[in-house]
């Protein structure tokens, strides 16, 4: 539970941060995320003892995004995003070849690759807007 709002939070500031000062990429990447929260949310069963296979969709729909991002981009940032959101992604392959009980270890795996992803949207807010100001 006190996962659940501690990531929420992190990824409504960074959203949020990103949505009032990030150029197009910036933006274009936090409502990516934030559609995806709401889908994975949406898809989900809750209780991660097999494969989540909607959340899997949504967050290879998300790495594609920001794939295709990463490569139309000028900025370096896209390219982490993707990333470390397609390193939180194995864990969904890696929890389908897994046995016993894998569901504590895939859920916190499943969340603390969110971080760094949304680090990476703030990190490159931050950037970009030290880059218009010049």
């Amino acid at each position: 539970m006190l996962w659940s709002v501690i990531t929420l939070l992190t990824i409504a500031g960074c959203c949020a941060y990103a949505l009032r000062w990030g150029g197009l990429d910036e933006r274009l990447a936090a409502i990516g995320g934030l559609l995806a929260v709401v889908a994975s949310n949406i898809v989900t069963d809750g209780a991660y003892t097999h494969t989540e296979g909607g959340v899997l969709v949504v967050d290879v729909a998300l790495f594609i995004g920001l794939l295709v991002l990463a490569l139309r981009s000028d900025r370096f940032w896209p390219m982490y995003a993707a990333a470390f959101q397609l390193v939180g992604t194995m864990f969904h392959f890696a929890s389908m070849v897994q046995t016993g009980d894998f569901a504590w270890a895939y859920y916190i795996a499943l969340i603390f690759w969110t971080f760094p992803v949304f680090i990476a949207l703030a990190a490159g807010t931050w950037f970009e807007g030290r880059y218009r100001r010049r």
